[in-house]
């Protein structure tokens, strides 16, 4: 039992630390977060949630330097078959991808163009999570529609493809509370982040890419999930 809150307070400190507030200057949008299941104190009921319209992402051109994906490929591969190197959608992004530190459960990269293997998902499922900060790469998933096919990209130069199928919009209804419960903006149904968590995270083998939602001078107002199976 020990050993397991331990885990579970270290995911936490994930959660906590990819909302953390940034530093350089200017950077007027937000952080990515972290979902990850928590056990905290008994948790008081939320009110009942007003349900803000979903804000209007922002979209951003499509990059005009992408490399053809063999290119990508090349540049990005490192030898290592068993590790998450790169990870390319056509015509909209094609992004490096950094491993979080396996003692440091809250590490996003701060770096441009670059995305953050999550760690977790892979230990306790078998399943991808990307992250990466809205003001950063994160902006780029906003791009993405169903239908879209991503490839992940193995140090060994092989790839596999995953195909969009949902992408889940959640308004946190306490920003400011690592424990808050969110509203599924598709269905009005309130969840706590642990429901979320298991939602897109764990079951069937995917890929899940996750920033955070930023409305008017809130950074930390909701989390976008975009989920993708395997494409067979």
């Amino acid at each position: 039992m020990k050993k397991r809150l331990i885990i579970i307070q270290l995911v936490f400190i994930s959660f906590i630390a990819a909302c953390s507030t940034q530093v350089k200057e200017p950077q007027p949008l937000v952080h990515s977060a972290t979902l990850t299941p928590t056990v905290g104190p008994t948790e008081t009921p939320a009110p009942t949630p007003t349900i803000t319209p979903t804000p209007t992402p922002e979209y951003t051109a499509t990059p005009d330097w992408l490399p053809i994906f063999d290119q990508f490929i090349a540049d990005v591969k490192n030898g290592e078959a068993d590790q998450v190197v790169g990870i390319w959608v056509d015509n909209v992004l094609a992004l490096r991808v950094v491993y979080q530190p396996a003692t440091n459960p809250g590490y996003v990269s701060t770096e441009d163009e670059v995305a953050t293997y999550f760690l977790y998902p892979w230990n306790k499922a078998g399943n991808h999570g990307l992250l990466a900060h809205n003001y950063l790469a994160g902006r780029y998933f906003f791009n993405l529609s169903v239908g879209d096919v991503i490839s992940l990209v193995w140090g060994d130069g092989n790839y596999e493809d995953f195909e969009i199928t949902r992408i889940k919009d959640f308004q946190a209804l306490q920003p400011d509370n690592p424990y808050s419960n969110f509203v599924d903006l598709d269905t009005g149904e309130q969840l706590t982040v642990n429901n979320v968590f298991l939602e897109v995270y764990m079951g069937d083998y995917h890929t899940t890419l996750q920033t955070c939602i930023a409305q008017g001078s809130e950074t930390e107002w909701g989390r976008q999930f975009v989920l993708a199976p395997p494409l067979y």
